[in-house]
């Protein structure tokens, strides 16, 4: 599917010929249909987002050579979505839509138009999906290449150790699946698949703090507890007679 089609698929939209402009920044498309002001506003992913995003496409061959090259393939899109992050919207839903028409019982056709128009554009030129979700085609690529080279992103002075790293994942993941990622992110030697999507080991259990009797431990064995108060059965029972000193 082209990016148009996915678009499509998930926002629908028409005529984009009656779009007389349409613009796109970081979180907002703007478009402007038969005199009326469009407004699509969606979530600006954060730094963490884009590193895990920039380094599964940076484990892939594939994508790490396209990207390289100045290039967003439409199967970049199920990547993201293995992320759990979704370049294309994946509804309405995920969307503040504004237009500044007098149409309120629904979604009116100049949403839908600009829809249509920002699929157009993205088959020109993808990136502006990458720039909608908060990344510029420069800064994308500078942070697959980073990632690539085990580097800070667009701190790496264009260093390029691609072809080793290729081979070594291509020996090491000969097998593996278009759905496993195995990322290097800023480390110096490409992890297992199954390394990349296991569970950090639990912290061992700390020692239970000094002052803790046995009643504690043996209520608690094996984890922490808070000092209780020091109460033993050798203390009288509270009375309700008894006056507050």
């Amino acid at each position: 599917m082209s990016w148009s089609e996915l678009v499509e698929a998930a926002l629908g939209g028409s005529g984009g010929g009656a779009v007389e402009r349409i613009s796109v920044r970081p979180g907002e498309v703007l478009g402007r249909v038969r005199g009326h002001e469009v407004s699509l506003i969606r979530v600006v992913w954060p730094d963490q987002e884009w590193a895990r995003a920039g380094a599964a496409l940076a484990s892939q061959p594939l994508f790490r050579a396209r990207l390289l090259s100045g290039e967003l393939p439409e199967a970049a899109e199920r990547v993201f979505a293995l992320l759990g992050l979704a370049l294309v919207p994946r509804g309405w839903g995920d969307l503040v839509a504004t237009c500044s028409c007098d149409h309120w019982a629904g979604r009116c056709a100049h949403l839908s138009a600009t829809a249509a128009a920002l699929g157009a554009e993205a088959d020109r030129d993808p990136f502006v999906l990458t720039r909608w979700a908060g990344r510029e085609r420069r800064a994308l690529v500078e942070l697959v290449r980073g990632t690539a080279t085990g580097t800070k992103g667009a701190s790496a002075q264009g260093a390029d150790s691609d072809g080793d790293h290729r081979s070594a994942l291509s020996v090491e993941h000969a097998d593996a699946g278009d759905g496993v990622f195995a990322a290097r992110a800023q480390t110096g030697a490409p992890l297992s698949p199954a390394a990349f999507w296991r569970a950090p080991a639990a912290p061992p259990v700390p020692p239970l703090p000094e002052g803790v009797g046995d009643r504690v431990r043996a209520a608690a064995p094996g984890h922490v507890a808070d000092e209780l108060p020091g109460f033993d059965r050798f203390s009288r029972p509270f009375s309700v007679d008894e006056e507050d000193p």
